[in-house]
Order: structure tokens, then C-alpha cells, then sequence
């Protein structure tokens, strides 16, 4: 659908419209269904036909539980569909999942990865060793609140959930140029943000 059509489709869902819930529904459930299987594959979970089942009615649910509270925040920013928006909670979805009653799936979580703190490098000498002497991830998880969705949804994966970025663009359905380049705008930000409070505090 277009984002003309997208954002039809959820005012009419807003309205209360219980077909236009329907058609919501039945016109992206493969693509729910797709997105929650290969999340778990990624992380060699066995799952039942009722698991993905739960899953997915957990994804639809949260769009419209709470007056479609989640539904409203849709905003189609920079080009992201309904489609795309929907395949992101998914995977939180899945991910939180995971965390409640897999923890053993997701690992210990990560601190910022070398490769990561890397991309941080400018030409101030001493940025790295400022960066070691501070509480890292606390700084990233308040940085990440001014990012876009989507850059907050992949440096949740590649930080803190440990998917790689072949993962990440296969779970977000994109090419890896597109998410080199959300990468490169995540990391810009999160170097504008997390410096100027490291400075403040």
C-alpha cells in the first residue's frame, strides 16, 4: 500500500472500524508470521505452530489494545511503511519475548562492541579513553530516546541483543546499503548526543 493508503488505513482503524481492523490484520499477518519465524531461527529457537500463533495475535493486540495507543504513533517518517513499522515491532516483540522466558537465547548483554566504539573515533585524542571512564551503555540508552524508530531499533539489535547486520537487514526486509546507511546516521547522532552529556556530567 501506499503511505497515502497506510495512513487512510489507520484512521479508519482509529474511528473503531472493526473491518478496516480486519483488513489490517489479514493484509500483513504472512508478513508478521515471516518476521517472527526468522527471528527465532536467528537465535535457534524451537517453536510451535501455538507459539507463532501467540506471537503474532501479541504483535496485532498491542496495535489495538489501549484505544490503538501503539497504532497512533505511527507517523510514516522518512519513508518507513506500515508494512516496515509493523515487521520492527515484530521483532521487539519477539525480542521481549525472548528475554521473558529465554534469557538463555539473548546471551549476557553486550557493551558497546569494539567495531562499535570504533566508529566512534574523531579526531579528538582522547575520546576512547573518555568513553571507557564512563558508564557506556547508560549513556547509549539515553541517547537512543532522541533517535529515529528504526535507528533505535538497530542499535538495539546490534548492541544489545548481539544480532549482526546481515541479521538486522534481513529482519527490518532491507538492503544493506539501506542499512549501512541508517547504521551511519544511528552512530552520528548517538556521538552528538552521548558527548554533549558526557561533557555535561
Amino acid at each position: 500500500m501506499s503511505r497515502s493508503e497506510d495512513q487512510a488505513l489507520i484512521a479508519r482503524c482509529l474511528s473503531g472500524s472493526r473491518d478496516a481492523m480486519e483488513l489490517l490484520v489479514r493484509s500483513l499477518s504472512n508478513s508478521v508470521y515471516r518476521s517472527i519465524q526468522y527471528a527465532l531461527r536467528t537465535k535457534d529457537i524451537k517453536y510451535s505452530n501455538e507459539d507463532l500463533e501467540d506471537l503474532h495475535n501479541s504483535v496485532f493486540l498491542s496495535l489495538f489494545e489501549d484505544d490503538c495507543r501503539k497504532l497512533r504513533q505511527y507517523k510514516g517518517e522518512n519513508g518507513c511503511s506500515l508494512a516496515t513499522w509493523i515487521r520492527l515491532i515484530t521483532v521487539r516483540t519477539v525480542i521481549d519475548y525472548l528475554r521473558k522466558t529465554r534469557t538463555d537465547a539473548l546471551g549476557s548483554r553486550k557493551k558497546i562492541p569494539l567495531e562499535f566504539l570504533e566508529s566512534f573515533q574523531s579526531d579528538e585524542p582522547d575520546l576512547i579513553a573518555d568513553m571507557e571512564r564512563v558508564d557506556q551503555w547508560r549513556l547509549i540508552q539515553g541517547g537512543m530516546k532522541d533517535l529515529l524508530p528504526r535507528d533505535r531499533l538497530f542499535i538495539t539489535l546490534y548492541c544489545e541483543d548481539g544480532f549482526s547486520t546481515s541479521e538486522i537487514a534481513d529482519l527490518m526486509n532491507m538492503p544493506m546499503d539501506n542499512l549501512n546507511s541508517i547504521k551511519h546516521r544511528a552512530i552520528k547522532r548517538l556521538r552528538e548526543v552521548v558527548f554533549k552529556k558526557e561533557k555535561s556530567d
